[in-house]
């Protein structure tokens, strides 16, 4: 496997999700969603590393968009990014819903970058980089499992 920075790479694909979570995640203020108190300091510690390999590795994919496969990876990947937004949007314009007050609605967030990913692993034609967001998405909903069973258990 040849690895070398190209500038039309995958990294272009992450900013829109890295914008998104600098611009509005701090007006996530909800402690089920937020809270790193409930989990041990190992699954914190893998997640934040799994985290930096699934936003640093697109760096070194290619930015493949001239076959079938690749257009099925962006539309997967531009549909993956609009429900991870529209994640979000209940969470902070309604949070007292039903929605924002149920499990699937506080991990939707969490579960829903899968599809971002696994567009940008097919564009950048890596199974290696699906298989690592995948765990990334695993660690990432794990530790907001946990914060909904102990907060859970605290009411």
């Amino acid at each position: 496997m040849n690895f070398d920075i190209r500038l039309l790479n995958c990294l272009w694909l992450m900013l829109p999700l890295l914008v998104w979570n600098i611009i509005l995640g701090p007006r996530m203020m909800d402690t089920r969603i937020t809270s790193d108190l409930h989990s041990p300091k190992w699954l914190l510690m893998a997640e934040n590393v799994v985290r930096i390999f699934v936003f640093v590795l697109p760096l070194l994919l290619p930015l493949h968009l001239k076959d079938i496969t690749s257009n099925t990876g962006l539309w997967i990947y531009i549909i993956g990014t609009l429900i991870y937004f529209a994640s979000w949007l209940p969470l902070l314009f309604a949070p007292q819903s039903v929605w924002s007050n149920s499990a699937a609605g506080l991990l939707a967030p969490r579960l829903t970058p899968y599809l971002s990913f696994l567009g940008v692993a097919i564009i950048g034609q890596s199974w290696l980089y699906a298989v690592i967001a995948g765990f990334f998405i695993i660690l990432h909903t794990w530790h907001g499992v946990q914060n909904l069973q102990k907060l859970k258990k605290s009411a």
